[in-house]
């Protein structure tokens, strides 16, 4: 299958790829993405998140007796499991903190994330100052912190942070911003050991390493912050990030970005020319976002630049999807095991590809693309967004399986479905659903407004100049 073949109905309006700020000055009927128009694209979303995915939440995951969430589902949302990990409360936090603060403020909303709040402060805090990573459903401690996995941790301030938004709570807001300011000190020691579940055969390493995922972890919290008021540990913070995911863990001989890099920045032999595409890919929209702040163009548009070549060096034009991995210049390369959480399968691949296919890549891919699109009109932009929206829709997506919620969320390289799995996406999957309504609110306002304007008055270029 070519390139051409794979998206050529995907994407119907003219444009050129070749030029990543090529405005995009049709309206809004004319505009197609993943084969609608943007205000068709929007209540597709709105649909599937408030009609489907919410309602299912609500129903087997929201724990309304005791706070809190629990992720261990089937699609028919038989409950596997009632543990309640850091990582998805302090996800849970935040989604529906967002969800009051953006969405109407609707007070149920508001009223899930108050008591997955409540609920993590009175049970998970240790005598140390660090969170235990995983509760039972009545509270009791599971798993203190004692793995060295921080990004329960991560998500809970920025849950914190967002909750603070929307209820005013001014005691939220310090806890969140105190915990992001010691993940960050402890980030940024050489003391630091990495333990992050992805990756446990470095784990016997006597190197501190320092991944991609906890930078753009630290940007994006901090971004959120600094969109609020100022801090100057936080500007550092977000300063440290940017260069981090710009300059230290990009690799100029592959133009891909690397995952782990040494303390001082230096690459493990055995990592340097790796690129985990999804990671990627989320790091340089969350640069992004940080670029909107600044209203910095230059680091915009090298960031959407390089988020095309991460999708031009990480689709699967044969099977569709992006890969999760490449190791280049390796064709031999014996991957390790994975076995994903939520799925009763381990894989093991051997090439220059790791080719894990999963939803969140995919929802990450769908907020980049969007972004990019949203300012530029890029058509190559518009092309990977509706490539994305295929393969999360008619591959991961369970609908036409009669489960209208919910998601497979890893797979082989052919996607083949699994009849049971064993977690749901509380985050990754919904943000992306939440994020791309905005954006799409956006366009179609500001084309709205466009086409009301005399011809000669319209601003035809939305980028940052």
């Amino acid at each position: 299958m070519t390139r051409a073949a794979a998206v050529q109905h995907d994407i119907a309006r003219p444009g050129s790829s070749q030029n990543p700020r090529q405005p995009c000055t049709e309206k809004t009927s004319q505009v197609q993405l993943a084969g609608m128009n943007l205000l068709e694209l929007r209540q597709n979303l709105y649909d599937h998140l408030f009609k489907a995915v919410l309602p299912f939440w609500d129903r087997h995951g929201i724990d309304h007796e005791y706070g809190g969430i629990m992720c261990s589902l089937d699609y028919d949302g038989t409950l596997l499991n009632t543990g309640k990990n850091l990582w998805f409360l302090g996800r849970a936090i935040w989604i529906y903190s967002y969800l009051y603060n953006h969405f109407g403020k609707d007070p149920q909303f508001l009223e899930i994330a108050r008591k997955t709040k409540e609920f993590v402060l009175q049970y998970a805090l240790q005598p140390d100052g660090w969170w235990a990573e995983e509760l039972s459903r009545e509270g009791k401690v599971l798993r203190p912190y004692v793995s060295g996995d921080t990004e329960g941790m991560y998500h809970l301030a920025e849950g914190l942070h967002e909750f603070a938004v929307a209820s005013g709570d001014d005691q939220a807001h310090q806890a969140s911003v105190a915990l992001l300011k010691k993940l960050f000190r402890d980030f940024n020691s050489p003391a630091f050991r990495y333990r992050g579940e992805d990756f446990p055969y470095i784990w016997g390493s006597t190197r501190a390493i320092r991944p991609l995922g906890l930078w753009f972890l630290n940007l994006t919290i901090a971004t959120q912050m600094l969109e609020r008021g100022s801090d100057p540990e936080i500007v550092a913070i977000v300063d440290q990030s940017v260069d981090a995911i710009m300059n230290r863990h990009y690799n100029a001989d592959i133009g891909l970005n690397t995952e782990m890099l040494y303390y001082d920045f230096s690459r493990p032999p055995e990592e340097a020319q790796k690129s985990r595409f999804g990671h990627c890919i989320e790091a340089l929209w969350m640069v992004l976002d940080e670029a909107n702040r600044r209203q910095d163009g230059v680091l915009w548009d090298t960031c959407a630049a390089r988020i095309r070549h991460h999708f031009e060096a990480g689709w699967d034009f044969i099977y569709g999807g992006l890969a999760q991995w490449v190791n280049v210049d390796h064709p031999s390369y014996q991957w390790p095991t994975e076995a994903a959480p939520g799925i009763h399968l381990q894989f093991d691949f051997i090439g220059e590809y790791g080719y894990l296919k999963s939803l969140w890549c995919h929802s990450e891919a769908m907020v980049a693309t969007l972004n990019v699109f949203e300012r530029t009109g890029a058509l190559w932009a518009a092309e990977y967004y509706g490539m994305a929206y295929r393969i999360a829709n008619e591959k991961f997506w369970q609908k036409d399986r009669g489960y209208p919620a919910s998601h497979m969320l890893f797979a082989d390289r052919r996607m083949t479905f699994q009849p049971h799995v064993s977690r749901q996406d509380n985050y990754h999957s919904v943000r992306q659903l939440i994020l791309n309504i905005l954006t799409l609110d956006r366009m179609i306002k500001n084309e709205t407004a466009s086409s009301q304007k005399p011809q000669h008055a319209r601003n035809l270029s939305p980028g940052i100049s």
